[in-house]
């Protein structure tokens, strides 16, 4: 047996991914019917402090994933190496650091985004997100030494756990009278509990693959560079309520959150199934890097298709859905709600280009596009207008501007790698190699 034999022999396998999108599904119905039951029993003025911490804590886990690629892509290359490769860390201290880093730095900068956006009243609430935040680093961190260790089976019970424990603890907060700190731990608990489960179930896994041959200074690096793309699309998809909260008036508390529903809401039928595919389509366009438009048309016409839908049916129904389902100081006008419908479609079209893009390598252009997008998305919120207004042009203005960078760098790159034409105007039938990729550098990892 050889050496490479020897090595993916240890390489743990499971029968499918499949356990992480079921899993997936359930984290993200019971996130929903967390949602639903904290809006129904507190009413549009009292959920938008809800919504505000829910929207600061997830924008941080959205950021931390990028640490779960690194630990992912670390984990997968150290299974790859001799079984003599010298391991000079511990992802577990590694983890620890992180954790202790990201505490620190949210309660320091929470002295001052917290009154402004949970209200003096509420400010103290920081102190969970710091916790709730240093949590989800370890949570990400371990999670991506067992999905780079191929273990579904564990990474999908931390996934779903999570998802379930939140909706359960949320249950008893509210029983006991839905205070927002009370609330707010009930958020965080999830966390340390679905990860400590699963470790005192099956500890050996997170024992064994918790080691790297990289340096603490290459994975910080590393994980640095994947945080920075994380950011920006976290910054439109998990943290704009908290962003919007910025530009919301005292007296506008009821309206903020009744569009902190109504943004989560009607943005789920389009950006949950693709965010849970991410990772799908970039193997997809993997396949073929030099024409990937057939499949961004397909994807993209049937997101257009679902939004054209969705649309029609929240000018015809919307208000009074929202009104029925949830409470009457939720029920925003159509005016308000179709634009928030179809500003989801473009969101969704970034989340077919940006896996396009990372598929031929190009990581600084993904990154560039979703940065560019986020930009533009705060400018917007200073245009001069009503809040559901600001929510909307900030929503489709962002993205289209991502979105248009995304197709002009896919443009040139389908360029680069087109097969070179022979004297007769037929393309070559030996395959070509693209050019080149001076896109990105070789640490970044998607």
């Amino acid at each position: 047996m050889t050496d490479e034999s020897a090595t993916r022999s240890r390489v743990p396998s499971s029968p499918s991914v499949m356990w992480v999108l079921v899993a997936t599904l359930v984290s993200g119905v019971s996130g929903y019917l967390v949602m639903w039951l904290v809006a129904r029993a507190l009413g549009a003025a009292d959920y938008s402090v809800f919504g505000v911490f829910w929207s600061a804590l997830f924008l941080i886990v959205g950021v931390l994933f990028g640490i779960q690629q690194e630990t992912t892509r670390a984990t997968a290359s150290a299974l790859m190496r001799p079984e003599g490769a010298v391991r000079r860390s511990s992802l577990w201290m590694f983890a620890g650091g992180v954790a202790l880093v990201v505490g620190v730095v949210v309660v320091l900068t929470g002295l001052w985004w917290a009154p402004r956006t949970l209200g003096t009243g509420n400010a103290a609430l920081v102190v969970q997100v710091a916790l709730g935040s240093a949590a989800n680093a370890v949570v990400a961190t371990l999670s991506g030494v067992l999905a780079g260790a191929r273990l579904w089976r564990h990474l999908a019970a931390i996934i779903a756990l999570d998802g379930v424990v939140r909706l359960l603890a949320v249950v008893v907060a509210l029983g006991l009278g839905g205070d927002p700190a009370a609330l707010a731990w009930a958020v965080i608990i999830p966390f340390p509990v679905a990860l400590g489960l699963v470790f005192l179930v099956s500890p050996r896994p997170l024992i064994r693959f918790s080691a790297s041959p990289l340096t603490y200074r290459r994975l910080i690096s590393n994980s640095a560079q994947t945080m920075l793309a994380a950011s920006a699309t976290a910054l439109i998809i998990n943290g704009f309520p908290l962003v919007l909260a910025f530009f919301a008036a005292p007296d506008e508390k009821a309206e903020l959150g009744a569009l902190i529903l109504a943004i989560t809401i009607t943005r789920a039928p389009v950006l949950v199934p693709l965010m849970a595919l991410q990772s799908y389509l970039v193997t997809r366009f993997t396949g073929s890097p030099a024409s990937p438009w057939p499949l961004i048309g397909r994807a993209c016409g049937l997101i257009v298709l679902t939004m054209a839908v969705l649309a029609v049916a929240t000018f015809l129904w919307g208000t009074a859905a929202f009104a029925t389902i949830i409470g009457s100081d939720f029920a925003l006008p159509t005016a308000a709600l179709v634009p928030l419908v179809v500003s989801s479609g473009f969101i969704g079209a970034l989340c077919v280009t940006g896996p396009a893009l990372l598929a031929g390598g190009r990581h600084r252009s993904y990154a560039a596009g979703w940065v560019l997008a986020s930009v533009v998305s705060i400018g917007m919120l200073f245009v001069p207008v009503g809040l559901d207004a600001k929510a909307a042009l900030a929503l489709s203005v962002g993205p289209v501007v991502g979105l248009a960078f995304h197709l002009g760098a896919l443009w040139r790159f389908s360029l680069e790698v087109r097969p070179p034409e022979d004297a007769g105007g037929r393309t070559s039938a030996s395959p070509t190699t693209a050019s080149p990729n001076t896109d990105s550098p070789k640490t970044i990892h998607q």
